[in-house]
């Protein structure tokens, strides 16, 4: 017995043989359809803010672009974690340090830091996909050591 729930037993060869072929391929359809749905919750799940914000980067300044670091207050109690700022971030090659929104970047991500015309500070995250997502930020002078 197949786990076919018994029915199948009566059909003959070639009846057997179609009623496989017939659910291999709704498997198969299933595995390809259930990629698709999951992408789809995916891109609904993603704020309408996060869409390509790369054409708000013309006629702006870029300050820095590149591989991009979380710096997290030190325990060795040599800097003031009280005043640390949130979602502190530095270019990892520059020394350019910012803060940012919390949530922005992680750990490490890529980005474009810029100004405009009236020297107000922003990050463009890069997104999975090669989008870029705007988000204001707040320039700061890299501690010492990092």
């Amino acid at each position: 017995m197949d786990g076919g729930g018994g029915a199948e037993q009566r059909l003959t060869g070639q009846e057997r043989g179609t009623v496989r072929a017939a659910r291999g391929l709704f498997r198969l359809s299933m595995a390809l359809l259930v990629p698709v749905v999951v992408a789809g919750l995916v891109a609904l799940a993603v704020p309408a803010r996060a869409l390509d914000d790369i054409a708000n980067l013309k006629g702006m300044g870029v300050v820095a672009a590149g591989q991009v670091k979380r710096l997290d207050c030190p325990a060795s109690g040599r800097f003031n974690c009280n005043s640390w700022p949130s979602n502190f971030l530095k270019f990892e090659y520059e020394n350019i340090c910012f803060a940012t929104d919390p949530g922005v970047c992680g750990a490490y991500c890529k980005g474009i830091l810029a100004t405009d015309k009236s020297k107000s500070v922003y990050f463009f995250e890069s997104l999975p996909g090669g989008d870029l997502a705007q988000r204001r930020a707040r320039g700061y002078e890299c501690p010492p050591g990092f």
